[in-house]
């Protein structure tokens, strides 16, 4: 849900999701005029009507002048020490509850500042699923401030794995998947599910409840663990064999009692992975809908890295699933799979999305592995370069080049990149667009100021911070595109591995599609990824040096000096862009 309000030359913009507000707010002739230079910054006041409760938010900054000294983890009243800045994520809100927001301009003298033009804003925070869509983010900062001062030491929170501490960490995403396999009632019902990694023990428990209760359950799971058999007279050593997935799965699998749902994947498929992650409904042999996303059915899946489950209760988008899984299930090659989803669902086949002469982009379920000839990532490509307002992608393993080519490009208009780890030689972007912002995972591991240390769970090795495979184009628009699933929009994801990913646009072709359902998941892919962008984007900073904070960076100017550098340049773009204000 989007609502944008003004008052006395302020403009202020709340923008939705499930769990997480996004509020972005904008001066009247900011770009031409100075502030009062007694203006402080702007302090928020949330009133919750669901839970009739009221009170001003809280950040981690202080004016210096009244707290010289902040303590690791402390926290202040924004209606004391303001936000200086012109974006904000209330990251408490809770799903289908109403909120009113006051958003108030602060100034005077940091002793004792006051309130001058304020707006209020209501909004009510979206059903995490609504019947069509239902989406799922999992906290993804298990290293956080917010973990510290909830639960603090990660070793002896996460022992209990019934503990309030892996609730928090999961936040609805595992229990989306246990809750879809507990509709499975009986002998009316089917799961179909393909599985890169599946290790995770409830998830297993949940599958076995289900086929206990009568339910036809069948899966397709990674099996294969070598890359390539050995040649004829060479050693079974010299083949380099480090992946142990399929062993992983196999074990969990047995221990679970689950062997008999499970068909193992195995087809030579080159060096690709079996890479899926979903879950069909079947009623009467009828897909009813389809559980995908990022996350592997592994602890760190659901409780570690940043990853989102989503559920499409739309038939034709099930049936597509069911269609591609019945080719996995036959253990179908990579030669007979590509010629498959080539026919399926080419690039460029209707309904498209208008990208003029550029690949057209199939919307709805697209698949891999696809012929090498595919111009499916230029699709992709070429869809988020035609974005108008903005546009946002993740890349848990880097970013192709493609892409790099195309954010080194300038535009008028904020792009974002959020990576897992600091992208370093061929995988730096090159741009001198400053509307460009590159962001990636870390943590602190040791206290700076005000900021506590913090810990990982040690879930996760390979991609500790951000698994997210997802590409948001206008999302603020009448017109969004979110692309999502299990593909890392790779030259591996999109012509070797088997992969699913879900295209959504506006096109009104069936439930899942039509305008106001594809502007809510806009809405909460959004929210979902300014939490976790703006999360490490001060860890980012902080890497590799923490003394890039200096003492000064600490607290809050205190003057109206903080206002100059959101007045040009892309600072200036991201505030008439949250704020959806006209003073441009």
């Amino acid at each position: 849900m989007r609502k944008t309000e003004s008052a006395k030359g302020l403009c202020v913009q709340a923008v939705a999701g499930t769990h997480a507000v996004l509020l972005g707010f904008d001066l009247e002739g900011l770009d031409t005029t100075p502030p009062p230079s007694d203006l402080l910054g702007f302090a928020i006041r949330r009133t919750d009507h669901t839970e009739d409760e009221r009170a001003w938010l809280r950040g981690l900054k202080a004016f210096a002048s009244v707290v010289p000294a902040p303590a690791p983890g402390d926290s202040y009243s924004l209606r004391r020490h303001p936000i200086q800045g012109f974006q904000w994520g209330d990251y408490t809100a809770k799903p289908d509850h109403t909120y009113t927001y006051r958003v108030a301009a602060l100034h005077g003298r940091p002793a004792q500042p006051a309130i001058g033009a304020w707006v209020d804003v209501t909004v009510t925070t979206e059903l995490e699923d609504n019947g069509v869509h239902g989406v799922w983010f999992n906290r993804g900062v298990a290293a956080s401030q917010a973990w510290n001062r909830r639960f603090g030491d990660p070793a002896v929170e996460l022992a209990d794995p019934h503990s309030s501490a892996w609730a928090w960490l999961s936040r609805g995403l595992g229990e989306s998947l246990l809750t879809l396999c507990d509709r499975a009632t009986d002998g009316h019902w089917s799961l179909r599910g393909a599985f890169y990694e599946l290790t995770w023990a409830d998830g297993l428990a949940a599958l076995t409840r289900a086929r206990a209760r009568g339910a036809d359950v069948q899966l397709v799971v990674h099996g294969r663990d070598r890359d390539r058999v050995p040649a004829a007279g060479e050693d079974d050593s010299d083949v380099k064999n480090n992946d142990r997935t399929a062993a992983a799965n196999a074990a969990a699998v047995t221990a679970a009692g689950a062997d008999g749902l499970v068909t193992w994947r195995r087809a030579p498929n080159k060096s690709s992975l079996q890479h899926n992650k979903f879950l069909i409904l079947l009623r009467e042999g009828e897909p009813v809908a389809v559980w995908t996303g990022s996350t592997n059915l592994t602890l760190g899946g659901v409780y570690g890295h940043a990853n989102v489950g989503h559920l499409v209760s739309d038939p034709v988008v099930a049936a597509h699933y069911l269609a591609y899984w019945h080719q996995l299930r036959a253990d179908t090659a990579t030669g007979g799979l590509r010629q498959r989803n080539e026919h399926d669902n080419p690039v460029g086949a209707a309904p498209s999305l208008p990208v003029g002469a550029a690949p057209s982009l199939p919307v709805g379920a697209v698949f891999s592995p696809r012929a090498t000839s595919s111009r499916l990532l230029d699709g992709y490509a070429a869809r988020f370069d035609a974005a108008t307002s903005s546009a946002h992608i993740t890349g848990a393993f880097g970013l192709h080049k493609i892409f790099r080519n195309l954010l080194s490009q300038p535009r008028a208009l904020p792009r974002t990149v959020l990576l897992d780890k600091r992208p370093s030689g061929e995988q730096r972007i090159a741009t001198d667009d400053d509307n460009v912002r590159v962001v990636w995972g870390g943590h602190l591991t040791r206290g700076l100021g005000q900021w506590a240390a913090e810990r990982l769970t040690g879930f996760n090795g390979h991609v500790p911070y951000v698994h997210l495979k997802v590409i948001l184009i206008d999302p603020l628009t009448d017109a969004p595109v979110v692309i999502t699933g299990s593909a890392n929009y790779s030259d591996n994801s999109t012509f070797d591995n088997d992969e699913n990913t879900l295209v959504l646009a506006p096109t009104g072709t069936s439930p899942a599609f039509e305008p106001a359902e594809v502007a809510r998941v806009a809405d909460i892919y959004l929210t979902e990824y300014e939490r976790i962008f703006s999360h490490h984007v001060f860890r980012a900073f902080t890497d590799p040096d923490p003394s890039a904070v200096t003492t000064a960076g600490r607290f809050l100017a205190e003057d109206a000096s903080w206002v100059e550098r959101y007045r040009h340049g892309w600072r200036a773009g991201q505030r008439h862009l949250f704020a959806n204000s006209t003073t441009k």
